[in-house]
């Protein structure tokens, strides 16, 4: 009796599935594994021109943004949602204090406060590391922050307003 190849090398595979054995759990059980295009949150400052771009005519605005996926963050895109806009009258009207200073931001389109925590020392800490949490009170759910470089994450024009906000930190 002879074998044909074909039927030989449809046992080869078989091995592979007869003993493969069950992966392990690899995070501690009270982690939580993120897909990748998750949403995300950006603590954004920002300069609200009130005349298209004469800088004389402008000011100081600090923002929550929020993206429903992460992916639809990285290229200037508008994001799903942005909180209303916040200034520090204590400091004339210029930008949140984050770093150290609990700030509450409130999103008028779907009535969602988010508090974020960043560290005191956040300014100190190299790029793109662990800076401190955010917390959704809606439903609770917390976010992980983190140092961003302040590039440019998106521009809004209404005519002759505009708006460019630069992401100072980055929480999912």
């Amino acid at each position: 009796m002879k074998l044909s190849t074909l039927y030989l090398t449809s046992f080869a595979f078989f091995p592979s599935f007869a003993f493969s054995a069950a992966v392990p759990d690899m995070g501690s059980r009270n982690e939580t594994l993120h897909k990748r295009g998750g949403e995300v949150n950006y603590i954004a400052n920002c300069i609200m021109y009130q005349n298209t771009w004469t800088p004389g005519d402008s000011y100081h605005v600090s923002h929550l943004a929020w993206y429903a996926n992460s992916d639809n963050s990285q290229n200037g895109q508008q994001p799903d949602s942005l909180s209303n806009e916040y200034r520090d009258w204590s400091k004339g009207g210029e930008w949140l204090t984050w770093p150290g200073t609990q700030q509450n931001l409130y999103f008028a389109d779907s009535g969602v406060t988010v508090q974020t925590h960043i560290d005191g020392d956040a300014p100190s800490k190299a790029l793109y590391t662990g800076t401190g949490w955010a917390q959704r009170t809606s439903d609770g759910k917390v976010f992980n922050c983190f140092k961003d470089n302040g590039r440019q994450l998106f521009q809004k024009s209404v005519f002759p307003q505009s708006l460019v906000c630069n992401s100072m930190y980055w929480c999912v």
